[in-house]
């Protein structure tokens, strides 16, 4: 059976097509109450679904913002779009989610696609260096670039969104230090975006900063030629990259990680290689997602504030004509029981 269409509706409540339209679209101010029962009714009876697309492009009136993320398969990114959800709902937004692995061929894919539909805006977390597909969408649609600092290279008709990447290794570094660690190690994916540049910016700023010796210690993602960002395995390139630290000439006595799916794996590796958490080895993650409390033992980390930035890509995607500043939010360190004095030797 074919689904129900709007002049089935009509049929039924005995009115015009153009009044079902008015009552699906709230205008009812000169509709009698009868009348509405009667709309009503046959939407219920014929089970009529409206076709929200097809509204939109008619009305230019939309309900619906994209949301691109490299993948949901760092809890991170599933954090970061039910905060984009909630913020979207208290606005009578929906949010359409997509994982695009950091590809700017399927990013533009998904944005024609979410722009034939007709979204208020679209929200990325790529944060790639080259924005150029972004900044062409913008002359049609919103964007708001999530994590990326804005900089006089970016593209001014981009709105963004970040927690301040730099300041969060930098307080990793000195709470470290604060604890007597003197040989630190970085642990990163591929430094190809914007978030992980700045982070070993910030790793290697405060451990010149603070007299400690800082040592980046890169995860191998060429194994993988569909995710060369890492993003689908963060957990096994941790966890791979614990060898490392354990054999470094630099001897480090803690380690930080680019976030904490990697930082998880990070741990699991340090055990399975018989190092103890924090005895023999401190570690921090950043982004205090779900699993750090429930890690063994519970992780330090750098807290993003993620509601609070998920509720300026909203505001920055209602407001389109307003200047597109970035917004910039500060992360704040959460200490838990994965960090600890030093060894003594």
């Amino acid at each position: 059976m074919s689904e129900p269409k709007i002049q089935d509706v009509a049929r039924l409540a005995g009115v015009s097509p153009s009044s079902i339209s008015n009552f699906l679209n709230n205008r009812m101010g000169q509709m009698r109450p009868d009348t509405q029962a009667k709309i009503q009714q046959a939407i219920e009876q014929l089970g009529y679904r409206p076709n929200n697309a097809a509204r939109q492009l008619k009305t230019g009136v939309a309900s619906m913002v994209g949301l691109l993320v490299p993948s949901l398969a760092n809890q991170f990114f599933g954090a970061l779009a039910c905060a984009v959800e909630a913020a979207a709902a208290r606005h009578h937004c929906h949010v359409m989610t997509f994982s695009t692995f950091r590809d700017p061929e399927r990013e533009r894919a998904v944005m024609a696609d979410l722009l034939a539909y007709g979204v208020k805006g679209i929200i990325t977390g790529s944060a790639l260096s080259d924005t150029e597909h972004l900044a062409a969408v913008t002359s049609r649609c919103p964007v708001v670039a999530f994590d990326i600092k804005r900089g006089d290279e970016s593209h001014q008709r981009i709105a963004t969104v970040s927690m301040d990447n730099a300041a969060a290794t930098t307080l990793a570094v000195e709470h470290l230090a604060m604890l007597g660690h003197r040989a630190v190690a970085l642990v990163t994916p591929p430094p190809y975006t914007l978030n992980r540049q700045e982070r070993i910016r910030g790793f290697q700023q405060a451990a010149a900063a603070a007299g400690v010796k800082g040592e980046l210690i890169i995860a191998d993602a060429t194994d993988g030629p569909t995710d060369l960002h890492g993003d689908t395995r963060l957990f096994e390139l941790g966890r791979s990259a614990a060898a490392r630290i354990v054999t470094s000439s630099a001897h480090p006595t803690a380690a930080i990680a680019i976030n904490d799916m990697m930082a998880i794996g990070v741990g699991v590796g340090l055990k399975q290689l018989g190092r103890r958490i924090p005895a023999d080895i401190s570690l921090i993650g950043i982004d205090d997602i779900f699993f750090c409390a429930a890690h063994d033992p519970p992780l330090t980390t750098l807290r993003q504030p993620i509601q609070a930035m998920a509720d300026a890509a909203l505001q920055r995607i209602l407001t389109p004509d307003e200047p597109a500043d970035g917004a910039l939010f500060a992360p704040e360190l959460i200490v838990r029981s994965s960090t600890a004095t030093p060894p003594q030797s």
